[in-house]
């Protein structure tokens, strides 16, 4: 029998990496799911929940071939006797992508390549089926970001024992933007006096647009519409640590998976090391930071988003690198 999710995942103090002037604390979401974890594992529970409300008979979505949401849905799709589909654009090639789009195909994921972006309506003219249920990329619908929103709600009882102490600002990595604008809504629904910061590892204004209508959007779709004004105050961005591109390392990067060792984090190049690299700033970087009223130091919360869970059993029935074929495989280059 397939396993249940997780929830709610683990919150711990990191003394390790904290200062006087800073407190860091984990919300450890790679450890959401036994099998394969991180945050996607919230957004499939519900997206697959309504294909299967629809009758779909296949999930067809949208990632770059090393895509933790495709693997995911792969996973959640199989178990759910459901087929699972994808249009793929190429990324910078890491072992760890090249893993990640291995255990997809392993789970049945079929992939519809599209080595230029402007062959994507084209390539989906082709993947899409009469039935499917199609979803965003990332699972970044209203529906996927509600799950994030929901999952504000395991805070508060670790803040009501004070176990806890109230976050002045969550950092999450900022790709599609479902889960940043998940937290961002979750956030101002329950009343807490913090900024979701969320770390772009995509250039340009298109991620914020998007992380904001979610926001809004799920704000709205559960009687809180009037609370989209504090948006603007409380759902911020950093765009520094985006690099050359998505799926590019960094300095910063490297240096923040360096750090992330020393509280039991393996961070990707893609997603979390640009986060962790933000937090890093958060916690040094007093001046730009400073909270002047506070009185104390000010209290940091890094979602942790990437899968915490061993990749090598889902590799097992997997395809070898090379054995791919080449249109797949030069979706990682």
């Amino acid at each position: 029998m397939f396993p249940e999710p997780t929830f709610p995942t683990p919150i711990r103090a990191c003394p390790e990496l904290s200062t006087a002037e800073a407190e860091l604390w984990l919300k450890n979401d790679g450890l959401s799911h036994p099998v394969y974890g991180g945050n996607k594992v919230r957004k499939a529970v519900r997206l697959l929940a309504e294909a299967r409300r629809r009758g779909a008979p296949r999930l067809l979505s949208f990632g770059a071939a090393g895509s933790h949401h495709l693997l995911t849905l792969a996973l959640f799709a199989r178990a759910a006797a459901l087929e699972s589909a994808a249009v793929v654009i190429a990324q910078p090639h890491t072992q760890h992508a090249m893993d990640t789009l291995r255990a997809a195909l392993g789970l049945g994921l079929r992939v519809y390549p599209a080595a230029h972006s402007g062959w994507l309506p084209w390539v989906l003219g082709r993947a899409v089926r009469t039935g499917d249920y199609v979803i965003p990329p990332g699972g970044s619908n209203v529906l996927g970001a509600c799950a994030c929103a929901d999952a504000i709600d395991e805070l508060l009882q670790p803040i009501a024992d004070g176990v806890l102490p109230a976050p002045d600002w969550i950092v999450v990595p900022l790709g599609s933007g479902g889960t940043c604008a998940g937290l961002a809504a979750g956030v101002i629904r329950r009343g807490l006096p913090c900024r979701v910061l969320g770390v772009q590892v995509v250039a340009g204004l298109a991620p914020r647009a998007a992380a904001r209508y979610l926001a809004r959007e799920v704000l709205r779709s559960t009687g809180h519409g009037q609370l989209t004004s504090q948006l603007g105050a409380q759902l911020v961005f950093d765009s520094s640590q985006v690099g050359p591109g998505y799926g590019f390392s960094t300095a910063a990067g490297a240096r923040a998976s360096e750090l992330a060792r020393d509280i039991g984090l393996e961070l990707d190049a893609t997603y979390t090391a640009k986060a962790f690299a933000s937090v890093l700033e958060l916690l040094s970087d007093h001046a730009r930071f400073a909270h002047a009223k506070l009185g104390r130091p000010r209290r940091v919360l890094y979602w942790h988003t990437l899968a915490a869970t061993d990749l090598a059993p889902l590799l097992v029935a997997a395809p070898r690198a090379d054995a791919l074929p080449a249109a797949i495989a030069s979706l990682l280059r």
